[in-house]
């Protein structure tokens, strides 16, 4: 600091008498940011590394209590030992299980994978039929547009023409990563009747190593002759049914051999789904392109468009593309947004500045922030950041603080021009005179945005970028406004050669003298009146905090996790009964869908939706989504569609459950509110979980709640009897012929083409069912006898789960609901917390519970939020007992940012907008702001006292003196977030609470500081 205020040298007055220095520092800073402009990574949404590992196994034809006793338990009790894990989630599904291991931040993610992957391959314990376990790191896949492919076909033939797209696109040399979404796995069907079965006394198990084995290319090594070496190889391999049934089996009572497609319909066909995504009605399959490495989305975007317009011609009759979720758009809307509102924030600056400034000063002030804007470019990849919608979003957020400091030294130098000084005086002396409150305030601009660079989650690496836009564009405006500033405000021009020129230094003289005098007529008697009753003056600012600060925390304003934006899509997730059929689930899939189509037809939604995408998950969840048109394109919300939705499917027979949501912005949809419940024993779990679902239910403000607990599948149990065993039979054996029966008996895995197919061998499908089949099943005991399976084995009726939950080795149901109108979520969390939970504890001791979804994010990062605000405060604090020399002046700066929160909780109301963790990062932003405005008065007020003037008089002086910087620096930063504040765009959504909570909070704090940090100094010295 000491060089930098130095009168007699320094860097200051060096750059300004070096114009050609200044010029190249500028040069350098536009020219690199064009350059990086060019040359930066490009994204939709920052690239971040998620701290998960997930480990999946495949347990074919089990129950989920198998599933967890087999795979979850093994894998929780390996990994308890590794260390750096948070959270361990588990889940068993009917065939399968899956673990998620969220680990704690900062954790060396590689090395806790490894530990993992380790952990997991030395379990002995998994059962003989699980497929190899899969450990992988959780990455996000950086989706740019998802292409559907519909029409009234076949599946196989849109399959195959997905096939064709897939390997179109990758031929393209922008494009390498690009998957198909909601197709079936090929499956070559070999069903046998059981009489065949008996003819030939064979085993379905048999016939499945028969076909592995007679279908093998074997390299069988190589052979030295006379004319060099030739390779041997047995070529067995077979890939369509017509081959398969070729394969010789056994031979009959002649001697002949009896081929497979003798006893067996063999077929080439998907997985037994019984029901395909459909698109309106007729099937359809997606393909999905991925952005990698250093590709553009917009470059993606638009070959993409270039090959489906020439693969469309190629399509057959009927069938159709169609464009869905293109983050492409996204984000060159998002570009546009920023174009825009930055120039237009650029003329408000101008005209505010031209204003009450010459208009020479205003220009290179205004080009100060231009500098910033492109130097700030420059800067990104240095510290690894992209171009992609949150860094827009820092640049947007910057838009109207970056000119402050720029503003101040430009209007003190102007106060030295006004008094006769030469440009070079005028600049030198008014730049050395702000350099040290310009360096501090820019340090707690800076210092404020740094706590929401350590919001912890996915949610914090999803928004940090904004920060540290954010807190480079600042840094350079610093060295713009003391080093490049200077230099060209003391090179400027003497005189106007163009008449307008003159016409506007008239015009700006003109306003600048009503300006002033304003400032004496009213401004100074008001404020000496509030010195004088001053006590009065605080009292009434302070009733006025607590009444706005009340209001903000009664039931009118509630807290929410984000601003809701306009949907894209709209989802109605159906839950079935346990034990729904694939045949019985595809039916109601089409019944909810033939509904929501004449709800289309009888209400005209053609004109806000483009169709209904419909999709099976399973046996026991149907998705029919409503694809929206952009919010531009049509005049209904998501909730209106929602509610005709609603009455139009009514009450569907075979349905338990219907939830209706509407997929809100980047990462999707959750649920407004989540509770984990828990207990040791099973029983009191699933009781407690039922009647804290009905208390929910209760609640006049809840919607669509549901839980994950379902149980009520019928199960079958068999144990092997001692008769059994005698002759020859075990456990094991009867279960591979059952399961061969009824699952179906794996032969092999191999790749056609570029696809992975299955050969799996079963009894036909008429033969698995009923009861019937069951009860007349005959099982082949060693030596070939064939016996009943009742009589070799014991049968006990059950009740299975359908899916079974764990957290950290605990097993938890997980009750969910949506809130209307969404500002309540905190009236029904504080009744759920001081009311109902108590209550279940006491009907149900032992019971713990946990909030998750959204809520435990919403609450992980306030905590953050509140605590990296308080440090914050620590360290402006500091900083400011530096600059002033003084342990008690800076509370009279922090005084003023309760100020600034209520000026965005009125911005808020006016608005209509509900607070969100977007204004808590707001306000944070706000409180390095405010400070700024109440610093340089300060600064001023303790200058006057060195020179020995009154405490009163100094204060009062430096009110009036600073009335013009600090209502300038307030006006430029209203006016550059004015355009985002007003814009209806869906793309300014998440920015508009965080832009209010600026601009409204610096406008009230402004009239707060020009008044009561006045009062507060008199305050402080009449305490002394």
């Amino acid at each position: 600091m000491a060089i930098i205020t130095d009168n007699k040298g320094g860097p200051i007055r060096y750059m300004a008498r070096n114009p050609i220095a200044a010029n190249l520092l500028m040069i350098l800073l536009i020219g690199g940011g064009v350059w990086s402009m060019y040359t930066v990574q490009k994204e939709v949404f920052p690239q971040f590394q998620l701290d998960i590992v997930d480990v999946s196994v495949v347990y074919p034809g089990s129950s989920p209590a198998e599933v967890e006793q087999g795979i979850l338990l093994p894998v929780e009790e390996a990994i308890r030992g590794v260390q750096g894990i948070k959270e361990v989630t588990s889940t068993a599904r009917e065939g399968a299980g899956s673990i998620s291991i969220e680990l704690v931040a900062g954790t060396n993610r590689m090395k806790a994978f490894q530990d993992i992957d380790q952990a997991v391959n030395r379990i002995r314990t998994f059962p003989d039929d699980i497929d190899e376990p899969e450990v992988t790191l959780q990455a996000r896949q950086r989706e740019v547009i998802e292409i559907g492919l519909f029409g009234d076909t076949d599946i196989w033939t849109l399959r195959k023409l997905a096939e064709r797209l897939r390997d179109r696109l990758l031929s393209e040399p922008g494009i390498t990563q690009v998957e198909m979404g909601n197709i079936p796995g090929y499956v070559t069907h070999v069903e046998i009747p059981r009489h065949q079965l008996r003819k030939y006394n064979l085993t379905l198990g048999q016939v499945a190593n028969l076909i592995q084995q007679s279908s093998m290319d074997i390299p069988a090594g190589s052979v030295e002759t006379e004319r060099g070496e030739i390779l041997l190889r047995v070529q067995e391999r077979k890939q369509w049914a017509e081959e398969f049934a070729n394969i010789a089996v056994v031979a009959d009572s002649t001697g002949a051999r009896v081929r497979l497609g003798e006893i067996a319909s063999i077929r080439d066909g998907f997985e037994e789904t019984g029901f395909h995504s459909q698109f309106n009605e007729q099937p359809s399959v997606e393909v999905q392109v991925f952005r990698i490495g250093n590709q553009s989305p917009l470059d993606i975007a638009q070959t993409v468009q270039r090959t489906l317009e020439d693969f469309g011609q190629t399509l057959p009759q009927g069938v159709q593309t169609r464009i869905d979720g293109n983050r492409a758009d996204d984000y060159r809307q998002r570009l546009a947004l920023l174009t825009e509102n930055g120039m237009l924030a650029i003329f408000i600056v101008l005209f505010i500045l031209g204003l009450f400034l010459e208009y020479r000063l205003a220009f290179w002030v205004m080009m100060g922030m231009t500098i910033s804007f492109v130097g700030g470019i420059f800067f990104l990849p240095v510290f690894g950041l992209s171009i992609n919608m949150i860094s827009m979003f820092g640049f947007l957020v910057v838009l109207g603080i970056v000119v402050d400091d720029a503003v101040v030294v430009g209007e003190n130098i102007y106060e030295y021009r006004e008094q006769g000084m030469s440009y070079m005086q005028a600049a030198i002396q008014g730049t050395k005179d702000m350099a040290r409150p310009v360096t501090f305030s820019i340090l707690t601009n800076i210092i404020a945005f740094i706590p929401l660079l350590f919001i912890p989650g996915t949610t914090g690496k999803f928004w940090a970028p904004l920060p540290a836009v954010v807190i480079i564009v600042l840094a350079i405006s610093l060295m713009e406004a003391l080093f490049i500033l200077p230099a060209h405000l003391a090179h400027s021009s003497k005189g106007n050669r163009f008449k307008l020129g003159v016409y506007a230094d008239r015009a700006q003289q003109a306003v600048a003298k009503r300006f002033k005098k304003f400032v004496e007529r009213y401004y100074r008697p008001f404020l000496r009146k509030c010195l004088q009753y001053r006590y009065l003056t605080l009292s009434s600012a302070l009733a006025l905090l607590i009444i706005v600060g009340g209001y903000a925390y009664s039931d009118h304003m509630g807290m929410i996790m984000m601003p809701e934006v306009a949907a894209d899509e709209i989802e109605a997730g159906v839950s079935l009964p346990v034990g729904t059929t694939t045949f019985q689930a595809g039916k109601v899939a089409r019944q909810i869908t033939a509904s929501t189509q004449r709800m289309f037809d009888e209400n005209n939604l053609y004109e806000v939706a483009e169709g209904i995408k419909t999709n099976v998950r399973g046996q026991n969840f149907i998705d029919v989504e409503i694809v929206m048109k952009p919010p531009t394109e049509r005049d209904m919300k998501a909730q209106e569609v929602i509610e005709l939705w609603r009455d139009e499917i009514g009450d569907i027979e075979g349905v338990d459950q219907i939830t209706f949501e509407a997929e809100r912005g980047p990462g999707g949809w959750q649920q407004d509110i989540s509770v984990d419940l828990s207990h040791a024993r099973v029983e009191v779990l699933e009781e407690a979980s039922e009647a804290f679902f009905n208390r929910m239910k209760s609640f006049t403000a809840t919607r669509d709640v549901n839980d994950n607990y379902n149980k009520g599948k019928a199960q079958f149990n068999f144990k092997l009897l001692p008769q059994g065993r005698n002759l020859g039979l075990t456990s094991n054996g009867v279960g591979d012929q059952v399961r061969s029966a009824f699952f179906g008996a794996l032969a092999m895995r191999q790749l056609r083409g570029t696809n992975e197919i299955e050969v799996r061998v079963k009894l036909p499908k008429s033969e698995r069912e009923d009861l019937y089949n069951l009860e007349s099943f005959l099982v082949q005991t060693p030596s070939g006898v064939q016996v009943p399976l009742l009589d070799v084995v014991e049968l006990q009726e059950t009740e299975a789960f359908t899916n079974i939950n764990r957290r950290d080795a605990r097993r938890v149901v997980t009750v969910g609901m949506d809130v209307e109108p969404a500002n309540a979520v905190s009236r029904v969390l504080e009744s759920i917390n001081e009311e109902v939970l108590p209550q279940m504890r006491a009907d149900f001791p032992g019971l713990t519970w946990s909030f998750q979804g959204s809520q435990a994010e919403m609450r992980e990062s306030t905590k953050a939020l509140y605590g990296g605000f308080g440090l914050a405060m620590l360290l402006i604090y500091a900083l400011l007992a530096v600059a002033f020399g003084s342990y008690t002046q800076p509370l009279i700066v922090l005084g003023a940012i309760p100020f600034g929160i209520v000026g965005a909780v009125i911005g808020h109301i006016l608005l209509g907008y509900d607070l969100s963790l977007i204004s808590l990062m707001g306000v944070i932003a706000l409180s390095g702001v405010v400070v700024n405005d109440a610093l340089i008065m300060i600064d001023y007020a303790n200058k006057q006292r060195q020179q020995g003037q009154s405490i009163f008089k100094a204060i009062h002086d430096a009110g009036v003196r600073r009335f013009r910087p600090i209502m300038l620096t307030t006006l430029t930063t209203f006016g550059g977030l004015t355009p985002i504040i007003l814009e209806t765009s869906t793309q300014a959504t998440y920015l508009i609470p965080m832009a209010i909570s600026l601009g409204f909070g610096i406008v009230f704090a402004t009239a707060i500081i020009l008044v009561i940090v006045p009062c507060l100094y008199l305050v402080l010295e009449d305490v002394k």
